[in-house]
């Protein structure tokens, strides 16, 4: 009876559907109201997962996480064994599952490998969670990352330039948050990342700090690149920070080895970004490991900093495609996982940051007769340059014509100093020259930054002179 009742009913429902116009309607109203409602319910999910996230993160970013390795072992264990608890009492537990698991990430040194473990552990729509406070977080830093830095003590800030950029990115500036007066120091600054020229290395200049040596250089007999150093300081600097890693090998005589033919890469080709490059991803291997031996934490990484800074488009070409197999393989024997990052794309973004930002750090002395400068790009108005730095906060001073600071190396070393040449209000923006402008003419002034950092300046001084040549133009013709 049950049967034929069901039958029947499917035969009348099929029946209406397909002859009675108002039954059709009702059902197509039907669908559209439950589709309402179920894109309603996955709207409130959504939005409470969103909440949820948001105030755990900003929750997360205020406990002090433990330092030393056993407590961080216990805080480990514990969020773990809570977010596997959790996971056990039902799916309406597993936004909080997620933050235990969330927590666990942020002791854990190796944090990639813990996500490849939840992977297989965990249900996917956890670790869906987990990946979106990740995501969060980094929005989060990048947002504030210009309400914390510069420092307030460096009396600038960095901001957006209305003007349009021909590569179509944000274009920031460095503006002051004082006022200055000519002849005022505004900033003084250290490198990210230094180099001499390498033909000047082992010879006059310090390959730390670039500074010029007055006395008995300091050397090391297991460094290939064979540098010398103006003191204990910088020598111990550089072999903890990035030599002992690049430049030492048990066999020093071994000219295949991946060291040695960095060294030939650099003295040979006299090219010191690729060094520079290779120092900056040691300096990162260095930042890490004291982490976990300190247990402490800067707020930004070294990376942090550079990813925000502007860059040219760098063509893949043998050369660079030479560099980073030497690079992955060099860094591959000795740091695990750093072959996998050392990526082309990241290799020629970071090396298109390198010549777009890098400054010519310059000297009074006359380094030797007859020498020129590097081929390759800094930004410098000087005529005697030594070497280059990269740096995280006057990378964001722009190109202009008419200048209103100019840079100095009072300490002869690479230690940049901006030091203010007219009257600066506060909230002011910064400008240097990134070439010699010397009695140039326009055109020379433009095709030069053009060729090197895809710049056409709009100065005041460049306009001027503009103006002035299409009004002699108009008279002659």
């Amino acid at each position: 009876i049950l049967g034929a009742i069901g039958i029947g009913y499917v035969i009348y429902w099929d029946y209406m559907r397909q002859n009675n116009r108002e039954f059709r309607k009702k059902l197509k109203r039907d669908r559209k109201k439950a589709e309402k409602l179920r894109q309603a319910a996955a709207e409130v999910a959504k939005d409470r997962i969103t909440a949820f996230i948001k105030k755990a993160v900003d929750e997360v970013s205020k406990e002090s996480f433990p330092t030393d390795v056993a407590a961080k072992e216990k805080y480990f264990m514990d969020q773990v064994s809570n977010g596997e608890t959790l996971l056990a009492e039902g799916k309406e537990h597993h936004l909080d599952a997620a933050l235990c698991f969330y927590k666990a990430l942020k002791v854990y040194p190796n944090p990639v490998e813990l996500i490849m473990i939840y992977q297989k552990t965990v249900p996917e729509a956890v670790v869906n969670v987990i990946y979106e406070m990740m995501s969060f977080e980094v929005k989060k830093n990048k947002a504030e990352y210009f309400e914390n830095f510069p420092p307030k003590d460096m009396n600038v800030r960095v901001g957006d330039i209305s003007e349009s950029s021909p590569m179509g990115d944000i274009r920031r500036g460095l503006f002051a948050t004082k006022d200055f007066w000519p002849g005022d120091v505004i900033f003084d600054e250290q490198p990210i990342a230094s180099a001499l020229d390498p033909d000047l290395e082992t010879g006059d200049y310090c390959s730390y700090c670039l500074k010029e040596l007055s006395g008995d250089p300091i050397s090391d007999d297991t460094d290939l690149f064979e540098a010398v150093y103006c003191s204990k300081t910088c020598h111990e600097k550089a072999m903890s920070e990035y030599a002992t890693l690049l430049f030492t090998n048990r066999d020093k005589n071994d000219a295949e080895s991946k060291e040695s033919q960095l060294v030939h890469l650099v003295k040979s080709g006299n090219v010191k970004y690729p060094l520079m490059i290779a120092r900056f991803l040691a300096k990162m291997v260095h930042e890490e490991t004291q982490k976990v031996i300190t247990g402490e934490e800067e707020e930004y990484s070294t990376w942090d900093h550079i990813e925000r800074l502007r860059f040219l488009n760098v063509p893949t070409n043998d050369k660079e495609i030479n560099e980073i197999k030497l690079l992955r393989e060099l860094f591959a024997a000795k740091v695990p996982g750093m072959e996998e990052f050392i990526s082309e794309e990241r290799y020629l973004m970071l090396k298109g940051k390198l010549m777009y930002n890098s400054f010519g750090v310059s000297t009074t002395r006359e380094i030797r007769k007859g020498r020129e400068n590097s081929k390759e790009m800094v930004r410098t108005s000087e005529s005697s340059v030594i070497g280059a730095g990269f740096y995280r906060v006057a990378s964001y001073m722009v190109h202009s014509c008419d200048p209103n600071i100019m840079i100095k190396f009072p300490n002869r070393n690479h230690v940049i100093s901006i030091v203010a040449t007219k009257q600066i209000k506060a909230g002011e923006e910064l400008r240097t020259s990134y070439i010699n402008v010397g009695h140039r003419n326009l055109e020379s002034r433009r095709n030069e930054l053009d060729s090197k950092w895809r710049i056409r300046c709009t100065c005041s001084k460049c306009l001027s002179e503009e103006s002035t040549t299409e009004q002699s133009s108009t008279e002659k013709n």
